[in-house]
């Protein structure tokens, strides 16, 4: 599915936008269930103007969700980007509103010569959005570490005053607007430095992130402390440890092996 080409885009710039990679159909039979969860979850609010909500561990939570992973319009992107032992990391779901700050890159501790696992995250959103209605925005090449370290005075909380580190607001800081339909997929890198502003209206969202394999000690050692700190993230379902789905079962297998703690969903 991803060619020579997507890829060494992705590689480069940090994403990749796969139009109508699912059906009108599917998509509603996916909304749908999306929705059940959100509000079985405790966030039913956020879908008509409330606080925004999010939580992991979401796609096993419903029968229609459940083993998205395993199609291969889906397994397959991963298993390009990142080789085929790449393992699960979460699976999230999400209602968005307002404006999400710039954020991505690595830490300023971190050394040049850190060599963190990759790492690719899917989205969906089930709304048509474009870049005035909240879309996901991007800046190119800025998972790139040098590019990353210039970008990366964009960086703040909520509650920090905006600087304007390069004579912008954020929402007018150069980028490309990711716009989507109900059927696109989004592809992107974790560190690449992304944001979304514009819109009051709620944004609903199911994504994937996945990590290449672990390899070197640093790597590892990181995996396992991300394990302990977080929440979902690294710790993988009791039900994907158990699903009959060999592809499922080997995703998170790698995480078990390394001892990290099942989430009881």
């Amino acid at each position: 599915m991803i060619s020579k080409a997507q890829k060494a885009h992705w590689d480069t710039f940090g994403f990749l936008v796969l139009k109508q990679l699912f059906s009108q159909k599917e998509v509603e039979v996916m909304r749908k269930a999306t929705i059940e969860v959100v509000n079985q979850e405790g966030g039913g609010e956020s879908l008509s103007g409330g606080d925004q909500f999010s939580i992991g561990t979401f796609l096993e939570r419903h029968p229609d969700l459940i083993n998205w992973i395993d199609d291969d319009r889906i397994y397959e992107i991963p298993e390009t980007l990142l080789g085929p032992d790449f393992f699960l990391m979460h699976t999230g779901g999400a209602v968005y509103k307002g404006d999400t700050l710039w954020h991505g890159g690595f830490g300023p501790d971190r050394p040049k010569e850190y060599n963190p696992i990759k790492h690719c995250k899917i989205a969906m959103y089930f709304d048509r959005l474009n870049k005035e209605d909240g879309c996901l925005r991007v800046i190119p090449g800025s998972h790139l570490r040098s590019f990353g370290d210039f970008v990366r005075p964009l960086f703040r909380e909520e509650t920090e005053p905006d600087l304007k580190h390069f004579g912008v607001a954020d929402e007018e800081v150069p980028c490309v607007a990711l716009e989507s339909e109900p059927g696109d997929v989004i592809v992107f890198t974790e560190p690449v430095f992304h944001s979304a502003f514009g819109s009051g209206i709620p944004r609903i969202q199911i994504t994937v992130e996945y990590g290449s394999n672990p390899t070197t000690k640093e790597q590892i050692e990181e995996v396992i402390q991300h394990s302990r700190e977080y929440t979902w993230s690294y710790n993988p379902s009791q039900s994907y440890i158990d699903s009959d789905r060999p592809r499922i079962r080997r995703m998170v297998s790698r995480l078990v092996e390394l001892g990290c703690t099942p989430f009881p969903v």
